[in-house]
């Protein structure tokens, strides 16, 4: 009975042992076999590296790659471990051979591990190699290979394999001994790697290369015997030198790498490396170019129109101190005159003004805040296109102050501008000519979306697409279902067309006057911009396949006076251009968003009934709200032509009805110098009576119950107010008076300096026909208020 007991109590340790090794075993293997951290590694959109920062640990460790090149896999397995995909984990046969061959040298010669067996050992690093350690490797690759299967084995294998130096891994092997990915390897390079992880310390590449050589052509000729390649492939792999040492790993992308900074991961971009190759080597001839002129940065983006895909990426000239290792695509500078275009759609699509309609090219005083043109020059009146693609400031900030700062603000927020941190009141007007700062990565985005709205619009049936993400992408994501709509988010595709055929102007004039010409075979809408001071100078341009946004100057904010955004800037943008695939096509017009229009061809309005030459055309829809033309009226003249007359001089038998364009007297004031066809209103026959008539001066500056101040010189000094009007008749004198104290007279230029107290005056002008002008006039000290 006692004996019996016995035996059911040692079958039960027995049971119960066999259970606890069991559980042991199962649960030997940890969750995550290994927790180094691995470099961040950056790829292009077919796989090319495009850069990486080494691990925390100081080691070259890439991530698991997704598979195992052929090539790489047959080296390694004929070297280590023959009978792989056959054994448990562990290999019985390679254990007695290994006894055998130990017994027979009195030495340990072969270790018998197989690749489970080294990736439990590399797994636990760290642990001493005796029999012992070596035994629960064992267990743990017979439980390792009930985990995952032979493939995921030999990824993990390839992955954290030791192969010289700092180097871990094939992915960072292969770049950085071979300077290719591991698909491309050769059968001698692939035999090279196999060899290494065997004695890593030993046969580093930069030293023992005789015995490494030896090594892998033993390889290769066993690989040889067993028929795995032929014999042309062995006499070729064998010819193929050995590294002499590990090569720097691609660097032609620094500040687009450092944009994934803290990603231990593998990241794809949508980077081409041919686009980015182009924008790095005419980055580098461009920086050495600025030099000369203490220009020492710059920043490029190529990206797809139509995809919004980022192709290129320069964040910077080649890094050579603090300020180059500025990423400038993601920093914020002074717009310039590249944000007019947004304004220019945004009037257009809300039936505020016509492609062509005349804008007031006028001295403008608004608070204090007083616009020049870059040549200091007015036109008087100039097409709203042609104030567009000659990047005029004053019709600009006319337009601005029309549309509405805050609308203009809220609009730029609506389209992702990241960089508007203040209130529009802190912008003022001045948010049209550089007052806001904006970066490169913002300005390509929102130009590329107005591309791709145009591009798509027609393609779609006239629909737009809801895609609310990010205007550019940086990184390959998956392609989701779009969602259309007949309304769109930001601009209508007809505003976008009008306001890209005024920017395909080959000829822009710079902030100088001095126009610059572009050859290309590909037809582009851009827009040039500088800042301030010439600290920034920019250039944008789009097509149906492209946008091209550049950016130049210094990163420390340091202005040169070359630094012009169409001499610097449009250079290197059209260098770009004209380097990459050749692109012919141009955006389709978008006639589900347009309508036939009668526009009066001189002033580019909505034709009046007094427009006497009229185009019909086709426009977008939304200038259907637009204003008809209010500068051609009706006048009658006498048979002479030369004297305007009325009822109270003539009979309507004597009168001749006609048309007639005029402008106000400010605008015709300069607008005579540039045209000299216009024609000024012809004078009222003597006799005729003229109370109800318009007078022909006003006054140009200030506007009307104006508030200006005392301006003062460098040393403090008051100096005096400068006032401005204009008359129809250029020749004629005005008269200024002064609270009624006569200041003198003026011909042809109408300008007059005055010293004017502090407090309220009445200005008056009068010409010599006893034509009468007023206006009221506040004068303030600086900083003191009204």
């Amino acid at each position: 009975m006692i004996s019996r007991i016995k035996k059911v109590v040692k079958r039960k340790y027995i049971i119960g042992g066999l259970l606890l090794c069991l559980i042991c075993f199962w649960f030997c293997l940890p969750d995550k076999l290994f927790d180094d951290p691995y470099s961040l590694v950056v790829y292009d959109a077919e796989d090319q590296l495009l850069g990486a920062r080494i691990a925390e640990d100081g080691q070259w460790r890439f991530p698991e790659p997704d598979s195992i090149p052929l090539k790489f896999e047959q080296a390694i397995l004929h070297f280590e471990d023959k009978r792989f995909y056959m054994h448990p984990g562990v290999d019985p046969v390679s254990i007695m051979r290994a006894i055998k061959q130990n017994t027979s040298n009195g030495r340990v010669v072969s270790g018998a591990s197989t690749i489970t067996m080294q990736l439990m050992r590399m797994s636990r690093n760290g642990q001493q190699r005796n029999v012992y350690q070596k035994s629960i490797e064992s267990i743990m690759a017979l439980r390792m290979e009930l985990r995952y299967t032979k493939k995921e084995i030999l990824k993990m294998y390839a992955a954290h394999a030791p192969f010289g130096g700092n180097i871990v891994g094939i992915e960072a092997a292969c770049w950085r001994y071979f300077k290719k990915s591991p698909e491309k390897l050769s059968w001698g390079e692939a035999a090279l790697l196999a060899v290494l992880p065997n004695a890593p310390n030993i046969m580093h590449p930069g030293k023992n290369r005789s015995e490494l050589r030896a090594k892998r052509n033993r390889l290769l000729k066993s690989m040889l015997e067993e028929d795995i390649f032929s014999k042309v492939d062995y006499m070729l792999a064998i010819e193929e030198p050995i590294p002499e040492r590990p090569s720097p790993l691609p660097s032609i992308a620094y500040h687009l790498v450092e944009q994934f900074r803290g990603r231990q991961q593998n990241v794809k971009t949508t980077i081409k490396s041919n686009y980015q190759q182009i924008a790095y080597r005419i980055a580098s001839d461009h920086s050495r170019r600025n030099a000369e002129n203490d220009i020492n940065n710059l920043a490029i983006l190529i990206s797809d129109t139509e995809s919004g895909d980022v192709l290129a990426y320069i964040g910077n000239s080649e890094v050579v101190d603090a300020n180059s290792s500025v990423d400038m695509v993601r920093a914020e500078r002074s717009s310039g005159s590249i944000l007019k275009p947004f304004l220019h759609a945004a009037m257009i699509q809300e039936g505020e003004m016509m492609p062509e309609s005349l804008l007031p090219d006028i001295p403008l005083y608004y608070k204090g805040f007083s616009p020049r043109n870059y040549n200091k020059n007015y036109d008087g009146a100039v097409p709203a296109s042609a104030a567009l693609y000659r990047s005029l400031n004053v019709p600009a900030v006319y337009n601005l102050q029309k549309y509405g700062v805050y609308k203009f603000w809220d609009r730029l927020k609506k389209l992702n501008f990241s960089s508007l941190h203040y209130s529009p009141d802190h912008y003022g007007l001045s948010l049209i000519l550089g007052g806001a700062e904006v970066t490169l990565w913002d300005l390509c985005g929102n130009y590329a979306k107005m591309g791709r709205t145009l591009y798509t619009y027609n393609r779609n049936d006239g629909k737009y697409s809801l895609d609310k993400k990010t205007n550019l992408f940086l990184e390959k994501e998956e392609k989701q279902e779009k969602l259309w709509s007949e309304y769109p988010i930001n601009f209508t595709a007809s505003s976008i067309w009008e306001t890209f055929d005024a920017m395909t102007q080959l000829q822009r004039p710079d902030e100088e006057g001095e126009w610059q010409s572009f050859v290309s075979d590909t037809k582009v809408a851009w827009k040039t911009g500088t800042s301030y001071g010439h600290r920034d100078a920019w250039s944008v341009g789009v097509s149906p396949r492209y946008t091209i946004g550049v950016w130049v100057g210094n990163a420390d904010g340091e202005g040169r006076n070359g630094n012009i955004g169409v001499k610097v800037a449009g250079s290197l943008m059209f260098d770009i251009l004209n380097s990459l695939p050749y692109d012919s096509d141009w955006f389709m017009k978008p006639l589900d968003d347009m309508v036939e229009l009668s526009v009066c061809k001189k002033s580019g309005h909505i034709a009046s009934l007094y427009c006497k030459e009229k185009i019909t055309s086709l426009y977008p829809s939304s200038c259907e709200r637009s204003e008809p033309c209010s500068y051609h009226k009706n006048i009658h003249l006498d048979h002479s032509r030369k004297h305007q007359i009325n009822k109270s001089c003539a009979t309507d038998e004597q009168s001749i009805l006609t048309s007639w364009f005029e402008l106000p007297p400010s605008m015709a004031h300069y607008y005579r110098k540039v045209d000299p066809t216009y024609q000024d209103m012809p004078p009222f026959r003597k006799g005729c009576d003229q109370e109800s008539l318009d007078k022909p001066l006003a006054f140009i500056y200030p506007g009307p119950r104006e508030t200006v101040y005392l301006p003062t010189d460098i040393d403090g000094e008051e100096q005096k107010i400068i006032i401005k009007a204009s008359h129809n008749e250029p020749n004629t004198e005005i008269f200024w008076h002064v609270d009624d104290t006569y200041q003198g007279v003026t011909t042809e230029f109408h300008s007059i300096a005055l010293n004017l107290d502090p407090g309220s005056h009445q200005l008056s002008i009068i010409d010599k026909n006893g034509n009468r002008a007023d206006q009221f006039l506040t004068v303030l000290e600086e900083g003191k208020g009204e």
